[in-house]
């Protein structure tokens, strides 16, 4: 709560003395719903936030995006958010790399975008994005996977894992395969169900010997109570 006082404060003393600037400041900082790409009503997104395009900001249903999001990006770069995903605070997504090329200045590099890596960056379903993560031009973030805080995301993600670090490389997975299909039944219809298959293919590849992060506890009757006021209250059926 304190700090989101500090940056209302901050972006009040901001407009007082630069108020020339408040239109860009607003739209960049506060965007309308309507400004984005895509933003259902049954996604939510906390202000401030700084995006270079807001309308190459897709964002899908009943999503969550806390304050501080940072998006650095040009206008033929992309941000697609999936549903059922939450990214944490101050996190920051780049969509160009410059690459550093003879007889052009740093200074003037950016501003040219010569030899730019330049990519969209995809987050699956129910991705969990961690505080202050930054995620890079060209990353796909799998569905179900989960970046831990401070991690840089150079490298796209496969579903279900846990990656950490800096540069992030997979330290766990979500869930067993028998609780991953548990888990795809109930968020998912069938045909958008990772197939027995395709998860052993992806155990067989990234998770031999990594350790499970989440749980599959039965939920207590007060438990279930919970979820079905936060499902009704959100508009969630599943």
């Amino acid at each position: 709560m304190m700090n989101n006082i500090r940056l209302l404060l901050s972006d009040i003393w901001f407009l007082l003395r630069k108020g020339r600037h408040v239109l860009y400041h607003l739209h960049r900082n506060y965007p309308d719903r309507k400004a984005f790409g895509s933003m259902p009503t049954q996604s939510t997104i906390a202000y401030p936030c700084h995006i270079g395009k807001p309308k190459n900001l897709f964002v899908e249903d009943f999503v969550k995006i806390r304050y501080g999001l940072t998006i650095i990006n040009a206008g033929r770069e992309s941000v697609y958010v999936k549903k059922y995903t939450v990214i944490a605070p101050d996190v920051t997504i780049i969509t160009n790399n410059h690459r550093s090329t003879a007889t052009i200045p740093q200074v003037l590099l950016g501003e040219s975008h010569i030899n730019d890596k330049s990519a969209d960056v995809t987050i699956g379903e129910d991705v969990w994005v961690g505080t202050r993560a930054i995620i890079l031009a060209g990353v796909m973030l799998g569905r179900g996977c989960i970046v831990g805080a401070n991690a840089l995301v150079s490298k796209s993600v496969p579903p279900y894992a846990l990656v950490a670090g800096m540069p992030a490389r997979i330290i766990g997975v979500k869930f067993s395969i028998s609780d991953i299909e548990k888990h795809e039944e109930a968020l998912y219809p069938p045909e958008e169900r990772i197939s027995h298959e395709d998860l052993v293919s992806l155990f067989d590849t990234y998770y031999k010997d990594k350790k499970i992060f989440g749980c599959s506890d039965p939920l207590t009757e007060e438990q279930k109570e919970i979820v079905g006021k936060l499902k009704a209250k959100r508009g969630i059926n599943i």
